[in-house]
């Protein structure tokens, strides 16, 4: 199946790695186990959306959903989706030097950012998604 080499590391034959390519996805019992495992861990977690605001987004847009960890999945792959892209708009407001240095009593000097609807535009650009402006916005 597999050689070893004089310095102990293994080559693959490549009957082997036929086999590791083909080989299929995990059992079904070690999906559920991990799905199972992922809604116990899930149960407990305060996401900072809370579960009304998800519910009520979702019956808004026409999904009727009595299941209380799927809504708590969905907030917190929302929660994690924000975070990403105020993380993102933060970094490009850095780039582009959007900071004002102010004085502190407590320290040397602190930056102050002030992120702009550009910075947040280019975070989501990032992620896929494009923003346009209505030809009224005032910036």
């Amino acid at each position: 199946m597999s050689e070893v080499r004089e310095n102990g590391a293994r080559s693959a034959s490549p009957e082997s790695a036929a086999e590791s390519e083909s080989s299929p996805s995990p059992a079904v019992s070690q999906t559920l186990e991990v799905l199972e495992d992922l809604l116990e861990r899930v149960e407990d977690y305060n996401s900072v959306i809370p579960d009304s605001v998800t519910s009520s987004i979702l019956q808004g847009v026409g999904v009727d959903n009595q299941n209380s960890e799927v809504t708590r999945l969905i907030s917190l792959a929302a929660q994690k989706f924000i975070s990403d892209i105020s993380y993102e708009a933060l970094q490009h407001c850095k780039m582009r030097g959007g900071g004002k240095e102010q004085k502190s009593k407590s320290s040397g000097r602190d930056r102050k950012y002030a992120m702009s609807s550009e910075d947040v535009v280019v975070a989501l650009s990032d992620q896929g998604l494009t923003v346009k402006k209505p030809p009224y916005f005032a910036n």
